[in-house]
Formats: C-alpha cells, sequence, structure tokens
C-alpha cells in the first residue's frame, strides 16, 4: 500500500513539476479527442437529420371533386394493407378550405374563393399518405398510379427528398473520410510529442532514478510513477475537452431546436449523456494506452543502470 502511495504522489510531483511540458503533451491530446468527438458528433447528426427529414416526408392525394366518402375509405383501407404504409390521414374538403385560406398565399390568391357561396367548396378530399422509411416511397407510388385508381385520383404531389438524403450522405462520407486523416496525423503528433516529452522529463530525473536504482527500487517501482503521469495526461485532456464540448452544445442546441422547429430531430447533448461513456471513457481509454505505451519506450534505456 506504501509503494502505490508513493507511486501516485511521484506520478503527481512529475506532472506538475515539468508544466509546461505537460500543458504541451495535454493540448496534443486535446486537439485528437476534439477531432474525434466532432467527427461521432457529425455523424450523428447527419444520421438525426436523415430521420427527421423521413418523419416529415408524405404524398399527398388529391383526389377528385365529388368524391363519395364512402370510396375514400375504401382508398385508405386499400393504402393501409400495404406493408409500406405507416400511416394515413383524411384531409376532407372543408378543411383543405380552411388550409388555404390560412395559408401564406397572397391576398389576391384568397379573393378567388369569394366566387364561391358559403355552401360551396371548390376543394375535394386528400390523403396525406406516410412510409416506414424513404425508399418505400416508390412502391406506395406503383401502388396508387394503377389503373383502378385513376379515375380516383386527380394529382399527387412528393417531393424528392432522396436527393436530399444522398447529399447529406455524401458530404458526411467525404468529412468522415478527410477527419480520419487528420485524426492520424494527430495523433501520430500526439505520440511523438508524448514521447520526446517523457524522454526529456526522465532526463531531467536520470539523477533520481539512477539513486532509486542504487538503493534497490524495482524497474516497476521506477517506471510506474511515469506510466501513472501519461494516465493523468489523458485524464486532464478529456477533462478540458468536457469543459468546451458540454457548453457548446448547450450553445448550438437551441439554434437547431429552432431551425428544425422541433425538440426531437437533434439533440447533441442527449446524445453526449446517452454515449457519455462509451465516447469520453474510450477516448480516455485510448490515450492513457498511448502514453504509457509511449512511457515504456521512452523509459527502457534509463532502467540499465
Amino acid at each position: 500500500m506504501t509503494s502505490i502511495i508513493r507511486i501516485i504522489k511521484f506520478a503527481l510531483q512529475g506532472f506538475f513539476r515539468n508544466f509546461w511540458l505537460s500543458l504541451v503533451t495535454i493540448t496534443m491530446m486535446l486537439m485528437a479527442v476534439l477531432s474525434v468527438t466532432l467527427m461521432l458528433t457529425m455523424d450523428y447528426v447527419k444520421t438525426a437529420t436523415i430521420k427527421g427529414v423521413e418523419q416529415k416526408i408524405d404524398i399527398l392525394i388529391s383526389l377528385q371533386p365529388g368524391v363519395r366518402v364512402e370510396r375514400v375509405d375504401q382508398f385508405v383501407a386499400d393504402l393501409e394493407n400495404l406493408a409500406e404504409v405507416k400511416k394515413t390521414s383524411i384531409i376532407t374538403p372543408e378543411q383543405n378550405r380552411e388550409m388555404f385560406s390560412n395559408s401564406s398565399l397572397n391576398t389576391k390568391a384568397k379573393k378567388a374563393l369569394e366566387v364561391f357561396g358559403a355552401d360551396e367548396n371548390p376543394f375535394s378530399y386528400s390523403v396525406a399518405i406516410q412510409a416506414y422509411n424513404i425508399e418505400q416511397y416508390p412502391v406506395i407510388t406503383k401502388f396508387i398510379d394503377q389503373e383502378k385508381y385513376q379515375s380516383l385520383v386527380e394529382e399527387k404531389s412528393f417531393n424528392d427528398y432522396q436527393t436530399f438524403i444522398d447529399k447529406i450522405n455524401d458530404l458526411s462520407r467525404n468529412v468522415n473520410k478527410y477527419s480520419w486523416y487528420i485524426i492520424a496525423i494527430f495523433i501520430f503528433i500526439s505520440a511523438i510529442v508524448i514521447f520526446n516529452t517523457i524522454r526529456i522529463s526522465i532526463y531531467s530525473r536520470k539523477d533520481e532514478i539512477m539513486i532509486m536504482k542504487l538503493v534497490g527500487a524495482t524497474d516497476w517501482f521506477v517506471k510506474a510513477p511515469f506510466l501513472l503521469e501519461g494516465v493523468f495526461y489523458a485524464l486532464a485532456a478529456v477533462l478540458i475537452m468536457l469543459a468546451v464540448i458540454y457548453p457548446l452544445a448547450s450553445f448550438i442546441q437551441p439554434l437547431l431546436n429552432n431551425y428544425f422547429q422541433s425538440n426531437q430531430v437533434i439533440d447533441i447533448q442527449g446524445y453526449f449523456q446517452d454515449n457519455f461513456w462509451l465516447i469520453f471513457g474510450g477516448e480516455w481509454l485510448a490515450l492513457a494506452i498511448l502514453n504509457m505505451f509511449s512511457t515504456s519506450i521512452a523509459i527502457r534505456k534509463y532502467l540499465k543502470v
């Protein structure tokens, strides 16, 4: 127990004794973990955006004027029998007229309704159809295009959201591709900086190491404080990143909510909360292993006393 306490004490002394060297090392590791975190965040934002877009996609079917409600109900029942259909909504002529009146169209367009009396309604039934995912919409449109529905369907509208989603995927792939190069560079530079920092730290304490060896200290007892310093470097880098990431996420979140007009589309704070140990714990563990590996190589020749 005494040996463990001494190892921790020596590690803390080494960490704070070479403050500027420690700061440089931590800065390089911070750049590496920030790059990884930002890449993971962008991948989540991409996935959440696509999911949010898919939730807003639907096919709007305008039916012929004068269609009886029984035929509308039968058409909807046929649609709901399709495995690809998630949800259908019937919009009555009255609802269509009200939506037209409350729309953002100019006053001249809305005045066209004045031609019709209070008991007259130029609008017909509409049906909104939503699928489980965007790949299923071609199946639904093909079903609607059947000959038996041609006398029922007046018009259908479906925006090509697939093009939008493909652009998001292409952008994400390119960002991820180059992000990995950036991350690899930071990790490589971090490994070099850590290695050289440890070498300088060990060189400045070589007399101390020699004395410890002369009084019978084992290689493990000499090496352990330096290994623990590497763990402290990793912990400091991750803690600083947390101090940057969480306030930044708090600042960005309201902007995302306003843009998507929803609190459920992209929740960066919730993403970090749900994956806290996987992301930040994994990054700390990876850095700690990298640091200890570099330390083991750097200290090897100084143990041959």
